[in-house]
């Protein structure tokens, strides 16, 4: 098979399985993508200036969150102030030293990590969140509960913690900053699956292990170790705040693959609120618009009767000789003169009739029916 060859077949392979995935996930995605814990710490170096702009864009400086549209202040949640995090830890960069197996004392390497940050994310959207107060009782406690476990991880170590929370993205989250407070600053020691490495390494070193072995026993210390740290966070706060610790039968893509999924059910997502939306809109001027023609008929047919009344009463007491509709304001002129020919008034029926609803139509048949009598009817009203 050549190149080419494989590298379509490949492509047709890709095509397919992603093809299968969007198929499968869209009509699982609520119980896929939501209430399960998301909890993520990572380790940053002053190499580069990464640890100060980790800093940044968690205080939302502008050109350190262009990820973010609509970028908010961070909202304090627990520990030092953050406006003081990027102070503490230049000046203990300032102060940190190593010290070598001579016992010499000298600057730390830039490519030492100096910072643990943290990020737990609530797994209901914002929007959902602050359309509901329910919602947003049990966010508040879960927050509160993410912030306390965070703060002992960082106590544990006598670190410096900030923690702040975001609101500006599709789910609210907060952020941990923790600093650690030794000489050296080894932030490593924070970390429990790094701090589970270097353990289990220095452990078989001083067992006499070859260092290639013990390397790789190190490596396979980090991963229960941080299984071991998922647990501690279910069981603090994904559990009380009736989150899943895992997803079951999650497929796990490629970020280009997962994106663009991503990108398909927010689309899908947005036609149907906008759907929703319409429908709801239609049903309400619908519902207006049948309360005010229920509300015109009425009025209608309530002046009807008033001026047919009025006529007929007009009509009985010989005040009046005849009846002729006004088809501007719809009430009755009274008008004194002349009898109005038959004819002239079966005109006049026809040409408003069609401009009226059955409440007025009928209104005028009995009219009609009442001036057809005779003439004796409508000069003296003898049988009114």
């Amino acid at each position: 098979m050549t190149v080419s060859a494989l590298y379509s077949f490949s492509m047709q392979v890709r095509a397919l399985r992603f093809s299968e995935v969007l198929a499968t996930l869209s009509q699982t995605r609520v119980a896929i993508m939501t209430r399960t814990n998301f909890l993520h710490i990572d380790l940053h170096a002053r190499k580069s200036g990464r640890a100060n702009f980790v800093i940044d864009e968690l205080s939302r400086v502008p050109e350190s969150c262009a990820h973010v549209e609509d970028s908010l202040p961070p909202i304090q949640i627990a520990g030092v102030p953050f406006a003081e995090i990027s102070t503490q830890l230049n000046r203990r960069l300032g102060e940190a030293y190593e010290t070598t197996k001579r016992g010499v004392r000298k600057e730390i390497r830039v490519t030492q990590r100096v910072l643990l940050a943290g990020v737990a994310s609530y797994p209901v959207a914002m929007t959902e969140t602050c359309a509901s107060l329910a919602e947003r009782r049990k966010y508040r406690a879960w927050r509160a509960r993410a912030a306390k476990f965070f703060l002992d991880l960082a106590r544990a170590h006598n670190a410096i913690c900030s923690i702040v929370a975001h609101h500006d993205e599709t789910f609210p989250h907060i952020h941990a900053a923790i600093i650690p407070t030794d000489t050296a600053m080894l932030a490593p020691a924070l970390h429990p699956g790094y701090a589970a490495r270097e353990a289990a390494e220095q452990e078989c070193l001083r067992q006499g292990m070859p260092k290639k072995e013990a390397v790789a026993a190190g490596r396979r210390a980090y991963a229960p170790a941080m299984r071991q740290f998922q647990d501690a966070y279910h069981e603090q706060v994904g559990h009380p705040s009736g989150h899943a610790r895992l997803v079951t039968g999650r497929a796990r893509l490629p970020r280009g693959e997962y994106l663009a999924l991503r990108t398909c059910h927010d689309a899908r997502d947005q036609a149907i609120l906008e759907r929703e939306q319409a429908e709801r809109e239609r049903a309400a001027i619908v519902a207006e618009t049948a309360r005010l023609i229920k509300m015109g008929r009425q009025a209608s047919e309530d002046v009807i009767a008033m001026s047919f009344s009025e006529g007929m009463r007009a009509v009985r007491d010989g005040r009046i000789e005849d009846i002729v509709y006004n088809p501007v304001d719809h009430v009755a002129d009274l008008i004194r003169g002349p009898d109005v020919d038959d004819v002239e008034w079966e005109q006049l029926l026809n040409d408003l009739a069609p401009a009226w609803d059955q409440g007025l139509l009928a209104a005028l048949e009995a009219l009609l029916a009442t001036r057809s009598r005779g003439p004796a009817i409508r000069r003296a009203g003898a049988y009114f």
